[in-house]
């Protein structure tokens, strides 16, 4: 075996450990997927089911869909939610 190391900042590993535990993966299965891979299309559905199944990720979700329009944000793609929360 052969190791591969990289520096990152710790909030960049925070996002992607995120990442990885919401594909129920480690961060090397999450990292060799990403890279070495097609990527698969995203399921949006099973996306959000996974984002809500963390109970802070629901409260925040659900805290901007419930407030005013003025107040709402409207997000093009699931990766787009995901830089909004932090992820």
């Amino acid at each position: 075996m052969t190791r591969l190391t990289i520096e990152i900042e710790p909030e960049q590993h925070r996002q992607i450990k995120t990442l990885a535990t919401f594909e129920g993966m480690s961060i090397k299965e999450f990292i060799l997927s990403r890279t070495l891979s097609e990527r698969k299309p995203v399921d949006l559905k099973d996306a959000t089911q996974k984002l809500l199944s963390d109970p802070k990720n629901r409260d925040r979700l659900l805290e901007a869909i419930s407030a005013p329009s003025r107040e709402s944000r409207f997000f093009e793609s699931i990766d787009d939610l995901k830089d909004a929360l932090g992820i």
